[in-house]
């Protein structure tokens, strides 16, 4: 879908990307700074894939240098 429109104020949503989960993309509101997901969006936003995990892992091994 394109052109989404905020539920709550009305104006056109931006699709943004979730900057820890590349593959989430969710729709954000310039206006009200509403945040709205899709049914799976919100789901998956609390599980790590693998690349994810192990990016994370290496992040976390190379702060505690």
């Amino acid at each position: 879908m394109r052109n989404i429109q905020c539920p709550r104020c009305g104006v056109r949503m931006l699709t943004v990307t979730d900057t820890t989960q590349f593959h989430i993309e969710f729709e954000s509101c310039p206006s009200c700074s509403g945040t709205f997901y899709d049914a799976g969006e919100f789901k998956d936003l609390s599980e790590l894939t693998v690349v994810e995990r192990l990016r994370k892992a290496l992040d976390d091994l190379l702060l505690v240098r």
